[in-house]
């Protein structure tokens, strides 16, 4: 399982998506509404000083008192940026779709935006790229990087290293897209093209020098050499300062998949379990605990002791995945009726998330090979309620 290193848009989940600093936008966008231009100036600046939440109720308080197209547009153009920074992208992409702003110049581009958080990759492209060839478009340089991103999401690896190429010279630009370019160029083992990008640069900024060090940590793994990648993927989990949480994520990763490569997953799983007991409600615990499992499959016989406390701790989510890998392992380990007691556990005691509706489909795959088909059909039935991703 691999993180997705792209600088995120505002929304949650392991493999969002882009930012292209939504709040800077905000001077971008004019206020020549003939509602007072200060009303609007002032609802929106909350925005672009870190609490878009207090934006988005402002603007819609001002959208609704409006009458005039005009005022409503360009309000509209203040709200959906700041809907975004407040991770409410379905309702900004409803924004965006209405008539009255639908082909205003800036609305492609936050169309892409919104569909990108809600994780529709193919559909958000052709919008950066009508923004990207957009030369009056102010922040094209955005659009080209968000059409980039797109590609990669949907595995068009060429085409993104194509379109980031663009990129190299802009001097704003210039280290995110070599960045971007060389966790491409290892995604497909090309290690010698990335350490050339790697090496040719002078990145600045905290967060971009933390993520040439662990792109430098990838391409050790890919030239198989572990043991070189362990120590800078470790030093980025300890000292995370500066670095993205996906950032850390993925240094976590590197740690568990070097222990993978040097067939040492017991000291890769005590890495990992390290992290989730000391970030008990980590947005990404779904990811955590399957590379986690990972781990747990590469050894002959996996210790216990940190399932087996988690599940009897009341924190949640943790305890829920703490069972559902319990059972797992228990289940591996040839101890069906023992798995199938805590998958009832589980199914009797969570407040249920989506991130868990997978266990729920377990759950019914077992049951169903146990005869009960009512009992698994319900089971289903209960982990449709949860509304999971595709």
């Amino acid at each position: 399982m691999k993180i997705n290193l792209a600088a995120t848009l505002p929304g949650k989940g392991a493999c969002r998506a882009i930012a292209f600093g939504v709040l800077g936008y905000f001077a971008l966008i004019s206020t020549g509404a003939t509602a007072p231009p200060s009303d609007i100036a002032a609802a929106a600046r909350a925005a672009t000083e870190g609490v878009p939440e207090v934006s988005v109720t402002r603007l819609r308080e001002l959208l609704k008192r409006t009458q005039r197209d005009e005022d409503w547009r360009n309000i509209a153009l203040q709200l959906a940026p700041a809907l975004l920074a407040a991770h409410e992208p379905a309702e900004a992409l409803s924004l965006l779709n209405d008539p009255r702003v639908r082909n205003t110049p800036s609305v492609a581009f936050w169309l892409g935006q919104s569909l990108a958080s809600l994780h529709r990759w193919d559909e958000a492209l052709p919008f950066f790229q009508a923004a990207a060839s957009d030369t009056a478009w102010p922040t094209r340089a955005q659009a080209i990087f968000g059409a980039a991103e797109m590609l990669r999401a949907v595995g068009k690896t060429e085409e993104a290293l194509h379109t980031l190429a663009a990129l190299i010279d802009d001097p704003a630009w210039s280290v995110r897209a070599r960045l971007r370019s060389a966790d491409l160029l290892l995604d497909r083992s090309d290690w010698t093209s990335a350490q050339r990008l790697l090496e040719d640069m002078n990145p600045t900024a905290t967060g971009e020098r933390k993520e040439r060090r662990f792109l430098r940590g990838r391409l050790e793994l890919v030239r198989h050499r572990p043991e070189r990648a362990i120590n800078t993927f470790e030093s980025l989990v300890k000292k995370p300062e500066g670095a993205s949480h996906a950032l850390v994520l993925a240094a976590l990763f590197g740690v568990a998949d070097a222990h993978l490569q040097l067939k040492t997953p017991e000291s890769g799983d005590d890495f990992l379990e390290d992290f989730i007991d000391r970030h008990a409600q980590d947005e990404n615990l779904p990811e955590l605990f399957a590379k986690l499992d990972e781990l747990y499959r590469a050894e002959r016989k996996p210790a216990r002791v940190e399932l087996e406390k988690w599940t009897r701790d009341p924190e949640q989510p943790r305890r829920a995945f703490a069972q559902w890998y319990r059972a797992r392992i228990e289940l591996r380990a040839g101890h069906r009726d023992r798995a199938l007691q805590i998958f009832g556990e589980l199914r009797k005691g969570f407040t249920k998330t989506a991130g868990t509706a997978a266990a729920f489909v377990e759950f019914a795959r077992l049951t169903a090979e146990e005869g009960h088909l009512d009992d698994a059909i319900a089971i289903l039935e209960e982990a449709r309620a949860l509304k999971p991703e595709p």
